[in-house]
């Protein structure tokens, strides 16, 4: 049986990645950091795995250096 990736809250992914609410959302921005998740009007969410995924690529320090726009959905204009 698979588990269930559950949702966190924006102080939740500022506590697991030491990242600010503006560093997040610029990295957000800029297509390195994962998008949150509309959960309900008004409410936002991060999926728990794509968090995840972010710090496995982070294993080599630097911040946000993830390649651009890897993190990026739907993109209708060349990414």
């Amino acid at each position: 049986m698979s588990r269930l990736d559950r949702f966190l809250r924006e102080k939740d992914v500022i506590a697991a990645t030491s990242l600010s609410h503006s560093t997040i959302w610029r990295g957000i921005k800029e297509g390195r950091f994962p998008r949150a998740v509309l959960i309900s009007p008004g409410r936002v969410g991060w999926r728990e795995s794509s968090i995840v995924a972010w710090q496995k690529i982070q294993v080599g320090g630097m911040p946000l250096i993830t390649p651009k726009r890897i993190f990026a959905t739907n993109c209708n204009r060349r990414c």
